[in-house]
């Protein structure tokens, strides 16, 4: 038996002697996947505000002018502001006249201590913050809702709460409860019943879906990256080709377009290259038009090097990032300009 409070408060009953009062695991989970909804539908606001006001200008730079020690600390920022405001919410809500969050009230539940009585800020904070070691250890501090005495959760015992069935607490409070009852209270909603099974798909499922997408977006926005690279590539090839016939026949490099046998630069052009360009021999392609911005206004170089019977060519860029060059144009920006 607990010890009586002042004002000779009354301890709540266990399930075994009143088994309608206090709410089961399920129950609960009903409740907590209503306030995960709420909480989740916030922060996708302020995540899409981070979004727009931090990535997207970063990205629209094109990876130039991106400050990743602010964009690390806005992240942090970010993850902060949700712990905070997921704290405030279950404190503030629980420590009110409601003593409920709206997924509690929602299923007509509410916490109090162990005595019915309304909890104070730092009891729900305590609580709050106790869900920690109910995780930890592979969520059993959460079951423990499905067979302790009072339905308690470890983080319940650890701030000495309890999560009751409102009505059932208010027959307690009138000394109306029946302690001898073996059935208990009203069967949950068949809504709740349905919320549970869609709940516990979606936090299965979202969570893969997330990380499946955050490893397949950028790699699908490089592979894009990489094939408009290739088309400078394949449009470099005609005047890689004009040189090597100026090489064999004239024992020298040209020193433009003209002198290759070329059109101008800017009419060698595709959907993403805005020119192609021969200056001393070397063959400088430019991105520009539909190209991404990771690219545009930037250059693959083309250089020849060897003598007119055994002619190389290296390639490089000496602003393009090595991961959307191709493989044998890559560790070799040291050597190549586009002067």
């Amino acid at each position: 038996m607990e010890p009586m409070p002042a004002g000779g408060a009354q301890a709540l009953p266990d399930h075994l002697h009143a088994p309608s009062l206090h709410a089961g695991f399920w129950r609960r989970f009903a409740a907590y996947i209503i306030d995960m909804l709420i909480i989740g539908a916030a922060a996708f606001v302020l995540y899409m505000l981070f979004v727009f006001v931090v990535i997207v200008p970063a990205a629209a730079s094109g990876g130039r002018h991106v400050n990743d020690a602010a964009i690390g600390a806005s992240m942090l920022l970010f993850c902060l502001a949700i712990i905070v405001a997921q704290w405030l919410y279950f404190a503030l809500c629980e420590s009110s006249s409601w003593q409920a969050t709206p997924g509690k009230m929602a299923l007509n539940l509410c916490v109090t201590d162990t005595y019915g009585r309304r909890i104070g800020f730092g009891q729900a904070t305590g609580r709050y913050f106790g869900k920690i070691l109910s995780s930890f250890i592979f969520d059993i501090g959460f079951m423990m809702a499905g067979w302790t005495a009072r339905k308690q959760a470890l983080h319940d015992l650890v701030a000495s709460c309890c999560v009751v069935r409102k009505e059932e607490l208010a027959a307690f409070e009138r000394g109306e409860l029946d302690r001898n009852a073996t059935q208990v209270g009203a069967p949950m909603p068949g809504w709740a019943i349905a919320l549970i099974a869609v709940g516990g798909l979606f936090f299965t499922v979202v969570p893969v879906v997330a990380i499946l997408a955050a490893i397949a977006i950028p790699a699908y926005q490089n592979y894009l990256i990489r094939a408009q690279v290739a088309e400078g590539m394949t449009l470099s090839g005609s005047a890689k080709v004009a040189v090597g016939e100026y090489l064999g026949a004239r024992g020298s490099l040209p020193a433009d377009n003209a002198e290759a046998g070329l059109a101008d630069a800017d009419t060698l052009s595709g959907r993403y290259v805005s020119s192609v360009k021969v200056q001393n021999g070397s063959v400088i392609v430019t991105f520009g038009g539909r190209a991404n911005r990771a690219i545009a206004n930037d250059h693959l170089v083309f250089q020849p090097y060897g003598n007119r019977d055994a002619m190389r060519w290296r390639c490089g860029s000496p602003d393009i990032q090595a991961k959307y060059l191709p493989v044998t144009c890559r560790d070799r920006s040291d050597v190549i300009t586009a002067d």
